[in-house]
């Protein structure tokens, strides 16, 4: 078999909102955003939308710059940068409920593949991340695994970015009356800014050094989930 259509098939497989490591129990600050009359299904696509340009092209351009790690040959040279980059990101990331949710969704990942492949460069990233006590971000691990697998960047960022944009679809359909139509609509639509943001994350992982982010609503919203009186999801 080609060796493409079988990395694509993997990649397939990450990217299935299926995947064993606990997505569904995730909102990333979604919950409280409904529970107080923030967000409602008729602002969906717009806030979706301009949530994938802000957070997605961040994260997008994390997952990037995670995928070139896996090319690093010298064990010394990967571990620096592999916690350096993760470490920046959690420092990007104020709300520690949606912190912490990345990481247990990056940790589990690498974990999931670990024992998938055996690829000591995985092993390594997650022995390194334990020993430092640093946090593996979701979308570091999905890129390192992208590059891992040989897909292209491109394709890795892509399937981050359908996989991440899926689950909060699906929190929706959870804490709102979004229909599966209304949802497929949804997914069907955005498919133009998912390509689009993926584009720009290349860019921003080139000149990483003058990213920011700013998510004020998203952020405050996750810091007050843990206060909420009912609760379906752990961020």
């Amino acid at each position: 078999m080609d060796m493409n259509y079988l990395a694509m098939l993997r990649l397939m497989q990450l990217a299935d909102s299926a995947l064993p490591i606990g997505s569904t129990a995730h909102s990333f600050g979604l919950e409280t955003l409904v529970a107080e009359g923030h967000l409602e299904v008729a602002q969906l696509e717009a806030f979706l939308g301009e949530y994938l340009k802000e957070v997605g092209e961040f994260e997008g351009a994390f997952c990037r710059l995670a995928y070139r790690l896996a090319s690093i040959e010298e064990q010394d040279t990967f571990t620096t940068q592999w916690l350096a980059l993760n470490e920046r990101l959690s420092a990007f990331k104020t709300a520690r409920e949606s912190r912490t949710a990345s990481a247990t969704l990056g940790r589990r990942l690498l974990q999931l593949v670990a024992n998938l492949e055996d690829v000591p460069r995985l092993r390594l990233a997650l022995q390194s991340t334990k020993a430092a006590g640093s946090d593996t971000h979701y979308s570091t691990a999905f890129g390192l695994v992208g590059g891992i697998i040989a897909v292209s960047e491109t394709a890795a960022t892509l399937a981050y970015l359908q996989q991440s944009f899926m689950g909060m679809v699906s929190a929706c359909q959870r804490l709102m009356p979004l229909g599966q139509s209304q949802a497929s609509w949804l997914i069907w639509h955005l498919k133009a800014t998912l390509c689009t943001v993926a584009e720009r994350s290349e860019q921003t992982a080139n000149q990483i050094d003058n990213v920011t982010l700013y998510t004020p609503l998203v952020d405050i919203s996750s810091m007050r989930h843990p206060f909420l009186t009912t609760r379906l999801f752990i961020s």
